[in-house]
């Protein structure tokens, strides 16, 4: 997991080692054991002088002809089950607007986030043949009317979260809203204030027309105040 830059902000230290430290200090009661380790290895020798070449052995005997094998058969397709050709594409957000997280925000926590597409970056050129665009910007949701039903997806999503607290959980789901489904997972436990640079992927499988019908809304849940801004959603299909 990558780190970015630090931002300013009130009461936060700049630097995430000055984190560290000061989070250190408060628990300085707190007994270190230190356990001995090895000193360095000594310098390596110098190699030794090489042997004589030995004599070249007698060829063997040739070994009796092997039958004929056996015709072979057509090779298996690469398409999947599905019949889904392989394919992905990536969307990336020019709007640098922070959105706001926290369990007072949202529906019991989870806030919908989303990109608008206008980032420089955005790639269309690999979608599988004759799909869809796999991103909704006006709908802001996972878009999968161009697929086939059983088709593996591989959603993944870049995000710069600012926490506010130490120890932040941070949690993240992709939502089928008119489906009973959802792909939701815990990320991480964020022990510091600081802005953190995550990718998190999320594998699922279009399993029935209700799922391909809804398509799938990206939201991130956290327990304490934080802030989030999207980059990018990359999407593969297999």
């Amino acid at each position: 997991m990558a780190i970015s830059k630090s931002m300013d902000f009130p009461g936060k230290k700049s630097s995430y080692a000055a984190q560290v430290v000061e989070t250190q200090a408060t628990n300085a009661d707190v007994l270190i054991n230190y356990v001995p380790v090895p000193g360095p290895m000594g310098p390596v020798g110098p190699a030794g002088v090489p042997g004589p070449q030995g004599p070249t052995g007698k060829d063997g005997i040739q070994g009796p002809k092997g039958e004929r094998g056996a015709s072979g058969k057509d090779g298996l397709s690469s398409v999947s089950a599905s019949e889904q050709q392989a394919g992905w594409a990536s969307y990336f957000n020019l709007n640098r607007k922070p959105t706001n997280l926290g369990v007072n925000y949202g529906d019991d926590g989870w806030v919908s986030v989303w990109v608008d597409s206008k980032g420089s970056n955005t790639n269309e050129k690999y979608l599988p043949h004759e799909c869809t665009s796999l991103w909704n910007a006006e709908q802001r949701m996972l878009n999968f009317h161009g697929l086939k039903i059983g088709s593996q997806v591989f959603v993944t999503y870049n995000f710069e979260l600012t926490t506010e607290s130490n120890n932040t959980e941070v949690w993240i789901r992709t939502l089928f809203p008119k489906s009973t489904t959802e792909i939701s997972q815990f990320v991480a436990s964020l022990k510091y204030q600081y802005v953190y640079n995550m990718y998190v992927t999320q594998h699922f499988f279009i399993e029935n027309n209700a799922m391909w019908n809804s398509g799938a809304i990206p939201q991130i849940r956290t327990d304490y105040d934080s802030s989030v801004i999207m980059n990018s959603i990359y999407v593969s299909v297999v």
